[in-house]
């Protein structure tokens, strides 16, 4: 299923030295993931989320605060997953922009758990990000990718999702077979505002509104609210450290906000589409 950036040739993963037709060849690294970002295509040194934010969405993702939401993801597609004739015919899935992984791998068990027989890879920017994704979760294959330009076969995917992070609509709709699901998560009016309670005089709501996307047809859209107890200051600056707020706040202004906070809002907009023909 995988593509060469560089000259579009198909491309195996599973070889020892990774290079397509042309010759072009690709790095693997210890733990599994494959380097499909070629330098001449960086637009900087060490693009996507740095190391430190990584591991800060990973402890935050252990402690499974947001399994609500990785749950509703899980029955809105196999709600929505074209039964299969075939009970062994794989059903895959792809995250663009995959981050640390664990979206991926609970929709992955997720639908697993419900009979269905999934696959799962993901790409990331972040050379950082996928190589914590493919060390905490053996089973997907992880590369570094733009999700602008997805080295992936066309009429590849079954189901792709994309949370809370940037994409291209052509690559979707490029990549998805016939019927295929498209994914999406974005942060809501109340999401965190707690934190943003803490930080601004008067604090902005989060504006989310319904997408049109070309060739893909509207299935579903729907708001997930849920409270989230912080259990301990550990678990609030977990969170926080997730958000850009960590990095732009001065030491003491943190400690100040963990101290304070002992619960916030997770707030989502969740929309679904599927590949129309």
């Amino acid at each position: 299923m995988w593509l060469c950036p560089l000259c579009k040739s198909a491309i195996s993963l599973h070889s020892k030295a990774i290079k397509c037709e042309n010759n072009h060849s690709f790095d693997k690294a210890k733990s599994g993931y494959v380097n499909l970002l070629p330098v001449q295509f960086k637009k900087s040194k060490v693009p996507g989320d740095d190391k430190a934010m990584v591991k800060a969405r990973r402890e935050f993702h252990e402690l499974n605060a947001y399994k609500p939401l990785k749950d509703r993801l899980v029955q809105r597609l196999a709600q929505h997953l074209i039964p299969s004739n075939d009970t062994a015919s794989l059903v895959a899935v792809y995250d663009a922009g995959c981050g640390e992984g664990s979206y991926l791998d609970a929709v992955v068990n997720g639908l697993k758990q419900l009979g269905y027989n999934c696959s799962g890879a993901g790409s990331d920017i972040s050379k950082i990000a996928v190589e914590i994704a493919s060390k905490a979760f053996k089973t997907h294959q992880f590369v570094v990718a733009s999700s602008f330009d997805l080295p992936l076969e066309d009429a590849s995917q079954d189901v792709m999702i994309q949370v809370f992070a940037p994409g291209s609509n052509s690559e979707y709709v490029r990549a998805l077979k016939c019927d295929g699901l498209l994914l999406t998560v974005d942060p809501s009016a109340d999401h965190l505002y707690e934190i943003k309670s803490q930080i601004y005089d008067n604090p902005k709501k989060h504006e989310s509104k319904d997408t049109q996307r070309e060739n893909l047809r509207a299935v579903l859209s729907e708001r997930l609210t849920f409270p989230i107890a912080l259990t301990s200051k550990a678990h609030a600056l977990a969170l926080i450290k997730m958000t850009p707020f960590y990095w732009k706040l001065p030491q003491g202004r943190i400690d100040d906000i963990v101290e304070a906070l002992s619960a916030v809002t997770a707030d989502f907009h969740i929309q679904l589409w599927q590949k129309a023909e």
